[in-house]
């Protein structure tokens, strides 16, 4: 047992040995609502579910947070039917604990199953048709709107009690006792269901004796000897004539009964059993239907989210590189190594930058930009002039890149390119010189050096 004030396991103790909080009083409430969810089990057990459910909100009441007395409710309310109920029971019990709940299993068990779940909506959405009928008068409409309801959940009590209801409002009275018998089987104290058992045996135990009395108004009886003679009233004795005609008639009735009722009777009830197993496989397949429907919506909505979730993915990657290369540029910058600062600010994307990174970035680039080009400028010059050409046209080509201004820049790579040997880069560049730096000194000597090669 936690502490309510700072969450500390109790001792055998009326006070929290962590904050020193008086959990006296609290100590019962958790005991009391406690032994409520055992009694609630007990009564789960034997299947007294309504009193279970009862006892169980009881605890609840108490303690909202005892989600085993939570959990137990959920699980009676899905034994008698009310699939919603007990999910929110589930919810609601999760949200107190998150870890170690059997209500993850069972929220899981039923959305894990969209069948299962669009089976679900279809028996809710026609047990409301059938209230629907009920109030504009359509009885024989609802009764079939229940049994469709019913083959597909059998444990909805109010479904099994509102059709018990409509067959006793149509006397027919061995089906409401039926219906009635099978609410008791799952829910055995059901209180709306013995209220109507009582209604139906009240009503069959009226009609009993006035039929009686009804058959005693019609007919007398005797006693001759040890035999008891029972007689139409103001009928005469002439039971050998009688006979011999009750038979002929008998007969002749038995003859037209077979062959004006009980053969259409057959076929009508064969017809009947024809139309009810198309309309179960239709519906069947309806919910087949249904549920593939679900599944493909399903699908595209995770593929939807699963491009989503790459897209996002790659976004994170690119804006992480540049932030790492923002890091780089800092790091050298404050080493003093403006060219290199600036080489790792042309691999960042300015705009995916936050408002501070891309001040940070700003900041940097306004400062190592012309000293960069400064320091490429004099490196690859004096890589020139030693006569290290590799080094002089990595550091040339950079400095141009960064300004295209430096047409002394351009020329030296050029002759770099010339002197390493490269006559084919020699070219281009000595060409480039020529068209990209016009009238310059550097023109003139690139035009002369191009024509010599």
């Amino acid at each position: 047992m936690k502490c309510f004030n700072c969450g500390a396991t109790l001792k055998n103790t009326d006070y929290c040995s962590q904050c020193g909080a008086d959990v006296k009083l609290y100590r019962k409430m958790i005991q009391l609502s406690n032994a409520y969810y055992n009694k609630g089990l007990e009564k789960a057990k034997v299947r007294d579910l309504s009193g279970a459910a009862g006892v169980l909100r009881q605890s609840l009441k108490i303690n909202k947070k005892n989600t085993d007395a939570r959990n137990l409710l959920g699980l009676v309310y899905f034994e008698l039917g009310e699939v919603v109920e007990a999910l929110t029971q589930w919810i609601i019990s999760r949200s107190f604990q998150g870890e170690k709940n059997l209500a993850d299993y069972y929220i899981e068990e039923i959305q894990n199953n969209p069948a299962r779940l669009e089976t679900i909506n279809t028996t809710i959405r026609k047990y409301n048709q059938s209230l629907l009928y009920c109030e504009q008068g359509s009885f024989d409409l609802a009764v079939i709107q229940l049994k469709k309801v019913l083959s597909m959940n059998m444990n909805l009590i109010k479904a099994h009690q509102l059709l018990a209801l409509l067959y006793m409002k149509n006397e027919n009275y061995g089906r409401a006792r039926a219906e009635l018998k099978r609410v008791l089987a799952i829910d055995r104290t059901n209180t709306c269901a013995l209220r109507y058992m009582q209604e139906l045996d009240e009503a069959t135990g009226k009609h009993a004796p006035q039929e009686e009395e009804k058959q005693n108004k019609e007919v007398i009886a005797y006693t001759s000897g040890n035999e008891t003679i029972i007689q139409p009233v103001g009928v005469k004795d002439n039971s050998g004539l009688l006979s011999v005609i009750n038979v002929i008639i008998g007969l002749a009735i038995g003859a037209a009964v077979m062959w004006f009722l009980v053969m259409p009777a057959q076929q009508q009830r064969t017809n009947e059993e024809l139309n009810q197993a198309v309309a179960d496989y239709s519906e069947q397949l309806d919910s087949r239907t249904a549920a593939l429907e679900t599944l493909q919506s399903e699908m595209s909505s995770l593929e939807s989210r699963t491009q989503e979730a790459e897209e996002a993915s790659s976004q994170a990657a690119e804006q992480l590189s540049d932030y790492e290369s923002l890091l780089n540029a800092y790091a050298l910058y404050t080493q003093d190594d403006a060219a290199g600062a600036l080489e790792a600010l042309q691999q960042i994307d300015r705009e995916s930058l936050g408002d501070n990174a891309g001040t940070l970035y700003d900041t940097i680039f306004a400062d190592v930009g012309t000293q960069a080009v400064d320091d490429l400028y004099a490196t690859g010059y004096a890589a020139y002039e030693s006569g290290d050409y590799e080094t002089a046209i990595n550091d040339l080509s950079r400095c141009y890149e960064l300004d295209n201004t430096r047409a002394n820049a351009l020329y030296f790579l050029a002759r770099a390119y010339h002197r390493s040997g490269d006559t084919e880069n020699a070219r281009i560049y000595y060409q480039r010189v020529i068209d990209e730096q016009p009238g310059t000194r550097w023109a003139t000597d690139a035009a002369g050096l191009l024509a010599g090669l």
